[in-house]
């Protein structure tokens, strides 16, 4: 089985364990939730939610390889030319 197979039915397992879920009543509801929701999470743990989703969105595009790596693109300053 692939290593990526391997993550997502890891990832599936851990959801039911790890989700809450409730009933918004209005749009500015969810958006109350929806906010309290990611405030409530570590820096840590709303890059491990993303990145989750970006391999979740890679599967359902039929990508099951590795997925990509984040770029660590660094960039310099230097004095303003005249």
């Amino acid at each position: 089985m692939a290593d990526g197979m391997l993550a997502r039915e890891k990832r599936a397992e851990e959801r039911p364990r790890t989700w809450h879920g409730g009933v918004a009543r209005s749009f500015d509801e969810m958006a109350e939730v929806d906010l309290e929701f990611w405030l409530a999470m570590t820096p840590e743990d709303r890059l491990r939610a993303m990145w989750s989703l970006v391999e979740d969105q890679l599967a359902l595009q039929g990508q099951n390889g590795p997925p990509p790596r984040l770029q660590r693109s660094v960039g310099g300053i230097r004095t303003r030319e005249r």
